[in-house]
């Protein structure tokens, strides 16, 4: 049994996705905030830096960093199809964009909604949040360049960098202009939630 300790709608969707996906047996343990943001002081002892997702293995391990958990769960399972195996010509490819969408839009992201954290107290957070705006566009731009025809990064067949970055298109306040300047994107979307197993941890998230 795995154990993913999740906020909904947050970075813990891919994950729960893959989860659904692979077939595994696994428990989603929804966080709330505390009034000071903070989250229970369980959580702390799980993981230091109590940020959701957070994945508790069968053997009890703890797993961090969305990105990691998307590779280890689709390699783990190579039966769900969802990586392409060590020694693959498209290997290379996978892990490229798992990567990149973890190190850059996703950071992006976190400096956008939450922009008081890469500063001071008093410091500039609006221009923190503007400069994110910038590079999240040119960021999904070079994306939507990488995917040309799609619908998927790997062409045809859907892997985890795909679930992964179609979480991060659900999270642009104006998904829409970002669809039509990218249509692309949009078809990468709209295939990820036509697999059923992802739309259906989606509705559970509300998104």
């Amino acid at each position: 049994m795995y154990t993913l300790y999740a906020r909904n709608t947050a970075g813990s969707m891919a994950p729960e996705a893959l989860l659904a996906l692979c077939g595994v047996s696994y428990e989603v343990v929804v966080l709330e905030r505390d009034a000071d943001g903070s989250f229970a002081p369980f959580f702390h002892a799980i993981n230091p830096r109590a940020e959701v997702p957070t994945l508790v293995l069968p053997d009890g391990s703890v797993m961090t960093e969305s990105a990691a958990m998307m590779i280890h769960l689709a390699d783990l399972h190579p039966e769900a199809g969802l990586s392409p195996p060590v020694g693959s010509p498209q290997r290379a490819r996978f892990l490229r964009w798992q990567i990149y969408l973890a190190t850059t839009v996703y950071m992006s992201d976190l400096r956008l909604f939450y922009p008081h954290r890469y500063t001071v107290a008093g410091g500039e957070a609006a221009g923190i949040k503007a400069r994110a705006e910038e590079t999240m566009a040119r960021e999904f731009e070079i994306y939507a360049e990488a995917l040309g025809e799609g619908p998927f990064i790997l062409g045809e067949r859907m892997s985890a960098a795909d679930v992964y970055a179609a979480m991060l298109v659900s999270w642009v306040p104006d998904m829409a202009a970002l669809l039509a300047r990218h249509p692309v994107l949009g078809r990468m979307y709209d295939a990820v939630l036509a697999n059923a197993t992802v739309k259906k941890v989606w509705e559970r998230n509300g998104a």
